[in-house]
């Protein structure tokens, strides 16, 4: 069992138990909330279920890799626990969370066993939601990070959201930097510009 494939199921068993603490977690009367939790449970659930039956992880990627999600996991738990109820605008939280979470979860369908914790070359993905971006699960996790920064009364939600930005940004690059290897990925980048959000980056 290689390197790759132990810290696919390191991090499967992770959003496993992620996702039965965030069960026990749900409170039906706090609406926007129990959505958050909801949809997080959701994303770690499938996350965690593609990752422990990919079979087939072998990477060529820097170890920095396994550190990057584990920043990302933690930014995101930082941020569900900074959610408040009672702020206004709900209406528009939930609407950009459900976007997030369909993205990412169309993202990580779309991938299949594909879905590494480190870049595959061999499986590299440019149809369907692809097309708009090369990154669209991070876009996914950035859209739901940023619903619960605006349900968030505390300033210390935009030094995370900053954080998992950079980690974000820093996920990418590394990335990009196997799959460049292959020629399809070059012709791919010239098809979609956009790494991550649309006309900007």
């Amino acid at each position: 069992m290689n390197t790759d494939r132990i810290t696919n199921i390191a991090f499967g068993l992770t959003f496993i138990n992620l996702s039965i603490v965030g069960i026990t977690s749900i409170q039906p009367e706090a609406l926007f909330l129990s959505m958050v939790r909801f949809g997080a449970v959701l994303c770690n659930i499938v996350m965690g279920i593609t990752l422990l039956f990919n079979k087939d992880a072998r990477s060529d990627a820097s170890p920095l890799h396994r550190p990057f999600w584990l920043g990302m996991i933690i930014c995101n738990i930082i941020a569900v626990k900074m959610v408040n109820e009672t702020l206004p605008l709900v209406c528009i939280q939930s609407a950009i969370y459900i976007t997030g979470i369909i993205t990412t979860l169309i993202s990580v369908a779309s991938l299949g066993q594909s879905f590494s914790v480190t870049p595959m070359i061999s499986t590299i993905k440019t149809s369907a939601i692809y097309k708009l971006v090369r990154h669209p699960m991070y876009l996914g996790e950035t859209l739901m990070l940023i619903a619960c920064g605006f349900a968030s009364k505390s300033l210390i939600i935009i030094s995370v959201i900053i954080v998992y930005l950079y980690i974000t940004v820093l996920r990418i690059l590394e990335e990009e930097k196997v799959l460049r290897h292959e020629d399809a990925y070059i012709k791919y980048c010239h098809e979609t510009k956009w790494r991550l959000i649309p006309y900007i980056w």
